[in-house]
């Protein structure tokens, strides 16, 4: 399933985070990311983000679009499709244009979808988001 969603990114994977791997830190790049092992810090790209079944990341991340099939433990910002297939787990709060949760994924948190603008950060935006609603 998740070589299927990999597939539908029609992009070029540039990093890849292997299995048995594991990264302290913030990561940025600029075309797509495959995260299979752990990240403990912000994952921020231009391109796609996906993270494979063994993939966790404890952090906020922020792609173009988003595939989930490990563990998200963080915000989410994305200005495209944001996906969490079954096998996604996400504890955090997203901001996205659109979103599809697979049955027996889980997400807890709260999801802002087709707003007028996606802002930069994550963690940041949803908080932007309530301000401006509240003005």
């Amino acid at each position: 399933m998740l070589k299927k969603q990999t597939e539908q990114t029609n992009t070029k994977i540039s990093s890849i985070i292997g299995a048995d791997m594991v990264v302290e830190g913030n990561i940025k790049a600029k075309d797509t990311i495959r995260v299979e092992g752990g990240v403990t810090g912000n994952v921020e790209t231009e391109g796609a983000l996906i993270i494979s079944a063994t993939g966790r990341v404890k952090g906020n991340v922020k792609g173009s679009s988003i595939v989930i099939g490990g563990v998200l433990e963080g915000d989410l910002v994305s200005n495209g499709k944001t996906e969490v297939i079954s096998t996604g787990k996400v504890i955090g709060n997203m901001h996205t244009k659109s979103l599809i949760v697979d049955e027996n994924a889980v997400f807890q948190g709260q999801c802002i979808m087709n707003a007028e603008e996606v802002l930069g950060l994550p963690g940041e935006n949803l908080k932007q988001i309530e301000d401006k609603k509240g003005k």
